[in-house]
């Protein structure tokens, strides 16, 4: 079985991490609808050297029990936190069970379409903040999904966060390092003269507007 685009459209519509997603593809290719024993590990591995880093293992964790909760695999026996015995469910089996509609022909009452508009742009926000998060995470630094403060902000803000966060020497030197993120995105630091020079410095003495700093292009 191969990826296809209803696996993408499923992931959206239940606001599945990209971390996730990638390893529900890995889990595919280890086979469908069929016992299966992943090691987490080597799809680490596999993340490592495609992305040149590797997930945390609590996060990694995390992604693991997204796909449980949205049913995606079905977990049997479990060998250490990183080795199971599990099935892939096929996309098949996902889709909800269409419920009978009752038809009362004396009713008039219509009920409301949805608009999809909203739902889209829902969709979007959620995708941001999941992005947002993985990015955080990655660092170390996590933060639930509820935190909107944070995690709701342009991505190039976080990025700028981070930046000045390892330019302070990190968790060697600030204990509370979601605390010190949260601090930095109210107070905007990387607009401080002193930071700003820094982050020109780091990027080449180039002078650009703080986003450009972070934009794809640039990281490339």
């Amino acid at each position: 079985m191969t990826w296809t685009e209803k696996h993408d459209q499923f992931c959206l519509k239940n606001s599945i991490p990209p971390a996730a997603k990638l390893l529900w593809q890995w889990l595919i290719r280890e086979g469908v609808a069929e016992e299966v024993e992943p090691d987490l590990s080597e799809f680490n591995h596999w993340v490592e050297k495609h992305r040149g880093k590797g997930y945390a293992h609590n996060y990694l964790k995390q992604m693991f029990n997204v796909l449980v909760e949205n049913r995606v695999i079905q977990t049997i026996k479990q060998y250490s936190w990183k080795v199971f015995k599990l099935i892939v469910r096929p996309l098949e089996w996902l889709k909800p069970r269409r419920k009978q509609k009752l038809h009362n022909p004396n009713s008039t009452y219509k009920t409301p379409t949805p608009n999809p508009t909203n739902s889209v742009d829902q969709d979007i926000q959620q995708q941001h903040i999941l992005s947002n998060q993985q990015l955080m995470s990655e660092q170390g630094i996590h933060f639930d999904i509820q935190e909107k403060e944070v995690l709701d902000r342009p991505q190039f803000e976080l990025k700028a966060a981070l930046l000045l966060f390892n330019m302070r020497g990190a968790e060697d030197k600030i204990n509370n390092p979601e605390g010190w993120v949260r601090h930095c995105l109210r107070h905007r630091y990387w607009e401080q003269t002193r930071n700003y020079c820094a982050i020109v410095q780091h990027f080449g003495g180039a002078v650009m507007e703080i986003q450009d700093y972070f934009s794809p292009s640039a990281e490339l």
